[in-house]
């Protein structure tokens, strides 16, 4: 009983210990700047997410050049990032010649006709299945929450393609279609670039949230949803909203619009002035 009793005492001294202290401390959270590259796009992808299923999706694209179109149907996320990690050399040649091509093309479920697009045409077109499986079912993913294959897939790559290290040379994008294991609403899971140098980014949109715009050294800005007093300057990670300048995310330890986590940070400005 008396060790008991003085387990006790102690726990009731540290207890008041603390609250003496203060009891709650606050700690300034070291965040990351990630180091931004800036390109120039020349394709765009649009889906009708309102009528897209299975049986067909309704898609509108462009291209400053000419390129090469392939939608394909059940794709294997691994052997899709596979094909992009690829040379732009041999991107382009497993695209161009899909129906000699033996790896990409067997392992998708179903394919469309690979189309070359005339560069600087916005074009409307409704995909469907066709070759390979053109039924729902036999297209439709088996796993209800992990999923190892896209629904849909677009891959865009340029028919002429530049040597410049900036120069995007493909892009594709991902859909997600609703079926009865997963019925979130259809939606692009994913965009994700090539550039003429290998290498292989995804795109991300950026959400701007500001309570309203003043002149800031001659030019309209978006001012900073905290202070109200400097011009929005960073992008917060991973939601994308830019919201507040440098000096408040300091004192922020969510994002202020989505309350999400705020892991690092990217400078709007110094893109913009780029």
């Amino acid at each position: 009983m008396l060790i008991i009793a003085s387990i006790l005492l102690y726990m009731f001294h540290l207890y008041f210990q603390t609250l003496n202290s203060g009891g709650i401390h606050y700690v300034n959270t070291e965040r990351s700047a990630l180091n931004m590259q800036v390109f120039h796009n020349p394709f765009t992808f649009e889906v009708n997410l309102q009528e897209a299923t299975y049986s067909g999706i309704q898609c509108k694209f462009h291209g400053e050049k000419d390129f090469y179109l392939l939608t394909v149907w059940g794709v294997p996320i691994y052997q899709l990032f596979m094909l992009l990690n690829s040379t732009p050399r041999n991107l382009k040649h497993s695209i161009s010649t899909l129906v000699k091509s033996e790896k990409f093309s067997k392992c998708c479920k179903s394919s469309n006709d690979v189309l070359l697009i005339k560069g600087g045409e916005m074009k409307t077109m409704v995909f469907k299945p066709y070759r390979g499986n053109a039924n729902e079912t036999d297209i439709k993913p088996n796993e209800t929450f992990v999923r190892l294959t896209y629904p849909f897939v677009a891959i865009m790559v340029l028919q002429e393609q530049d040597i410049s290290e900036s120069l995007v040379v493909a892009m594709a994008t991902a859909v997600h279609l609703p079926d009865e294991r997963l019925e979130l609403p259809a939606q692009i899971v994913g965009q994700h670039v090539k550039l003429s140098s290998g290498s292989v980014n995804t795109i991300r949109k950026i959400y701007i949230s500001s309570p309203e715009t003043s002149r800031i050294g001659g030019e309209n800005v978006d001012l900073c949803l905290a202070c109200y007093h400097r011009a929005i300057s960073v992008v917060i990670m991973p939601c994308g909203h830019a919201c507040v300048c440098y000096q408040c995310l300091k004192l922020c330890r969510n994002c202020p619009v989505c309350r999400g986590s705020a892991y690092s940070y990217f400078e709007l400005q110094r893109i913009s002035s780029q």
